[in-house]
C-alpha cells in the first residue's frame, strides 16, 4: 500500500512546526503512525562534535546508526537531494502517513500554514496541488480553511483525504507514478494514478523482455508547430 504524504508550507515563521507538533499527538490518539520530513536547502550537521557517532563519522564511516532500546538514529552521506517518495519508500516503512514541511515546489499536495501579521500576502503561484489552507485571517479563496487552534477539524480533514478507505489505494510499497507536463508537476488523484500506472504497466508488460517492469520512464515529445523551434 503506497503511503500517503502531504506537504505543510507556508513563508518563514508562519508557524508550520507549530501546528506540526499540535497536528501530530492529534492523529497519534487516533491511532495513526505518523513520519514527518523537514526540508532544509543547505548543508547541516546532526551529529555532536566528540561524541563516539560523530568520530565513528569522522573516521570514514558512510553510515552511522545509533541503537538503542527505545529507538534508532541514523547519520549518512547523499550525493543529492533526494525526493520525497524516494525518501518515503527507503525510511518510512511501515507509517500510515508522512507530513512533509517543505517541498512547495513539488506536485505534493499542500495545506498552506499563513500568518497575515507576518506576511501581507500568502505563498505565490497557488495552483491545484493547495488542498487547504490555517490561518486566523485566511484570504479569499474556494479551499477548505481552519483556524489554528482547529487542530480536530484538521485531524478530520486530513484522516478522511488522505486514511480513510477507499481514499488509500493498494499498491505495492514504495510504487508511485509522477506526472510532469512541459516542466510543470501534475497532481493525479487515486482515479488518474490508477489509471495511467496500470495501463502503462499493463502494455509494457506485453512487450518482448519487458514481462516484469520495475521502474518505467517515458517521455513524449511533440513536434513543435510549424514556425516555432522544439524547446531544448
Amino acid at each position: 500500500m503506497r503511503i500517503p504524504v502531504v506537504a505543510l508550507v507556508g513563508k518563514p515563521d508562519c508557524g508550520k512546526t507549530t501546528l506540526l507538533e499540535k497536528l501530530l499527538p492529534e492523529l497519534q490518539r487516533r491511532g495513526y503512525k505518523i513520519g514527518t520530513i523537514k526540508h532544509h536547502v543547505h548543508e547541516f550537521a546532526m551529529d555532536t562534535p566528540g561524541k563516539d557517532t560523530w568520530r565513528h563519522k569522522q573516521a570514514g564511516a558512510h553510515t552511522v546508526v545509533l541503537s538503542s532500546p527505545a529507538g534508532i538514529g541514523m547519520v549518512c552521506d547523499s550525493d543529492r537531494d533526494l525526493g520525497v517518495d524516494e525518501l518515503v519508500a527507503r525510511y518510512f516503512s511501515g507509517m500510515d502517513l508522512v507530513i512533509a514541511e517543505g517541498y512547495k515546489r513539488t506536485g505534493l499536495p499542500k495545506i498552506e500554514v499563513y500568518r497575515r501579521e507576518i506576511h501581507p500576502e500568502p505563498l505565490p503561484g497557488r495552483d491545484r496541488t493547495w488542498i487547504a489552507m490555517v490561518s486566523a485571517d485566511p484570504p479569499a479563496s474556494n479551499l477548505p480553511s481552519f483556524a489554528p487552534d482547529q487542530v480536530a477539524d484538521l485531524a478530520d480533514f486530513v484522516i478522511e483525504r488522505f486514511l480513510a478507505a477507499p481514499a488509500r489505494e493498494e499498491q505495492t510499497p514504495g510504487s508511485f507514478i509522477y506526472l510532469e507536463v512541459d516542466g510543470n508537476p501534475v497532481p493525479l488523484n487515486s482515479f488518474a494514478e490508477s489509471f495511467l500506472r496500470l495501463g502503462i504497466k499493463g502494455m509494457i508488460a506485453s512487450l518482448r523482455g519487458c514481462e516484469q517492469p520495475g521502474r518505467i520512464k517515458i517521455e513524449i515529445q511533440e513536434s513543435a508547430p510549424t514556425g516555432e523551434q522544439p524547446p531544448e
